[in-house]
């Protein structure tokens, strides 16, 4: 549905758009460059950005699993795809 809508070139430009975002810094709080902490401070962050990256792959995992599942046959009568926020499936 909305994918196809989106052509090629655009899908281009947004992921040009995302990985110039995060490559350059646009759009950033404050210090993103770890300047004037110390090994042990940045090592400290590095371990956070780690466990939240692992906690969204689990997350997104969980949300193709259920779709996929439901898409065979699902376990419920009536259980129905994520649409976006938690509570309405």
């Amino acid at each position: 549905a909305a994918i196809e809508a989106v052509p090629g070139l655009g899908w281009f430009q947004i992921f040009f758009a995302i990985g110039a975002v995060d490559y350059y810094g646009f759009l950033t709080f404050g210090d993103t460059k770890g300047e004037g902490k110390t090994k042990e401070e940045l090592d400290e962050l590095k371990t956070k950005e780690l466990n939240n990256g692992r906690l969204a792959q689990i997350a997104i995992l969980e949300l193709l699993r259920h779709d996929s599942q439901h898409l065979i046959g699902g376990l419920y009568e009536g259980d129905k795809l994520i649409t976006g926020l938690p509570f309405l499936y």
